[in-house]
């Protein structure tokens, strides 16, 4: 039983074909997109605060980058007299929106 088990684990393998990090596989037609690079965001920290202040006022809590692609974009908390808010900064656009 345990000599099937062998052979049949060493059939699996020798017909699973492997994938390269971040290369497209010819066997399969699959791509490792765990390697996939994000791009850079064109907007920096210290602008997306810039440009949620100037529509927003408060102080900045935390900031923090989401989403991938297109969708980048920043995610701003401000407190303003006691009340807190989620303000969005488009890190390819600069777009503003919030509450």
């Amino acid at each position: 039983m345990t000599f099937l088990l062998a052979l049949a684990t060493a059939s699996f393998a020798q017909r699973t074909p492997s994938v390269q990090p971040g290369r497209l596989d010819n066997a399969t037609g699959a791509r490792d997109i765990r390697q996939a690079q994000t791009p850079a965001p064109r907007i920096s920290e210290r602008q997306a605060v810039e440009l949620a202040r100037q529509k927003f006022t408060g102080n900045i809590l935390r900031i923090s980058l989401i989403g991938q692609g297109n969708a980048l974009r920043y995610q701003i908390r401000m407190e303003n007299e006691g009340k807190i808010s989620t303000v969005f900064v488009n890190a390819n656009t600069g777009a503003v929106s919030g509450p």
